[in-house]
């Protein structure tokens, strides 16, 4: 009997030390909060915080940053048996990596905590140390979940297969985050302004053309048109489908991968992409995409560019010409048209209805007007996964500074726990 206390106790003193041991949870998926995971953690932190990225600047995240405090996170000191003192993100692949690189057969590389610049923190990043400049040196690596703009199932059978995975295995490992994201359609300053003339919109001088005031609109139904993927008149006459230019004018869609989280958010509002089937009753339609519509299929009238990144997407709608494509409202339009980053792309109405106003760009969302959002959510391949998911979500209750996101508390309607669902009032 005396060996058996001994041997318990030696096992549960091994025990408390493997719990003790501080480790880094690894996690992928949607970029758009990206900043928020990142003051959720900070919040969570009660030594020293600093964040460790590849970007060189001391205003921007990048894709590859990794979260580091000096003792364990609060809360997370048994997070799944796992003591959590730093979490990995790598957000450059989009939502749906948070399901391929941890249940999927994907592995991604992250930032090490070791390495960079101490740079201070500024602009969205201030009050934050950083290590800047971190060699993303940890290839190879699986991920143990992430957020998701709009839930796993939501995305193409295709993408599923290739990752290896079950639409049936995932539902129990999805749960609704706190918070909601925005989508709206932008176009290139150049179709910004010929909407706006052809649609009798005149901005003062000086005058802000970004703002609700003077956006010109485009319908669901036009854009439906555009990026439904059979060839109809909507892509050899965009005189016909929205009134500029002529017969024959090019228009480009900027659209995601289809392991984009913004793209199947599209896919979902404008084709039923999500609620569809290929059933008796069907529903959904098909998207345009590169391989059908790319630079090299010989119509001139219609040209379709995929991107990785929301960078690419912005890029592809700053180009001069008419081109069109979602992003989501994080992203915030430049007030004057330059080239490159931010440049000359516009947000247009939806049915009437702006979306982005200059500032939050949410209110149209909260009141029941506008309705292309999506309730984020999470996906946890273990245990770890859902106590680190939850702990950042739990602090995610105050969004201010980030626009075209709001946690749900503040809305006036819902989507009743799933985007499948169409929104009511609460």
């Amino acid at each position: 009997m005396t060996f058996t206390k001994i041997a318990l106790a030696a096992a549960a003193t091994l025990a408390v030390a493997a719990q003790a041991q501080a480790a880094t949870v690894n996690l992928t998926g949607a970029s758009a909060t990206s900043i928020a995971y990142v003051k959720a953690l900070k919040g969570l932190c009660g030594g020293t915080f600093t964040v460790y990225k590849t970007d060189a600047t001391a205003t921007a995240l990048g894709n590859f940053f990794t979260a580091k405090c000096s003792a364990n996170f609060t809360g997370l000191s048994n997070a799944g048996g796992v003591a959590v003192d730093a979490v990995a993100f790598n957000v450059s692949g989009g939502s749906f990596t948070a399901v391929s690189g941890s249940a999927g057969n994907a592995s991604f590389a992250f930032a090490p905590t070791t390495g960079g610049t101490a740079t201070a923190g500024s602009g969205n990043l201030a009050g934050i140390s950083l290590q800047t400049g971190v060699a993303a040196s940890l290839a190879g690596q699986k991920s143990r979940g992430g957020f998701l703009d709009i839930e796993p199932i939501s995305f193409p059978e295709s993408e599923l297969v290739s990752a290896g995975v079950s639409a049936s295995d995932l539902a129990a490992k999805t749960t609704p985050a706190s918070f909601s994201q925005l989508f709206g359609v932008a176009v290139s300053n150049d179709l910004y302004r010929a909407l706006q003339a052809v649609q009798g919109i005149t901005v003062p001088a000086n005058a802000d053309h970004r703002l609700p005031a003077y956006q010109p609109s485009i319908s669901r139904a036009q854009y439906t048109s555009i990026v439904y993927d059979a060839f109809n008149s909507a892509k050899q006459d965009i005189n016909a489908l929205l009134g500029v230019g002529a017969a024959g004018d090019k228009l480009t869609l900027c659209r995601r991968v289809s392991t984009s989280g913004t793209q199947a958010a599209s896919n979902q509002y404008f084709l039923n992409g999500f609620i569809g089937s290929d059933g008796a009753n069907a529903g959904a339609y098909g998207v345009a995409d590169l391989a059908t519509y790319g630079a090299g299929s010989g119509l001139d009238s219609f040209e379709v560019q995929e991107g990785g990144g929301t960078s690419d997407a912005r890029n592809c709608l700053n180009a001069n010409g008419y081109a069109v494509g979602v992003l989501s409202l994080e992203n915030s339009p430049a007030a004057t048209t330059t080239t490159g980053e931010l440049g000359g792309y516009r947000f247009v109405k939806l049915n009437g209805v702006a979306a982005y106003d200059g500032s939050g760009s949410v209110a149209s969302a909260k009141n029941g007007s506008y309705e292309f959002w999506y309730q984020s959510q999470k996906f946890a391949n273990d245990a770890t996964a859902t106590a680190v998911l939850d702990a950042i979500d739990a602090e995610l209750t105050d969004l201010t500074g980030m626009t075209g996101l709001f946690p749900n508390a503040q809305n006036e309607f819902t989507r009743n726990g799933s985007n499948t669902n169409a929104i009511t009032k609460q």
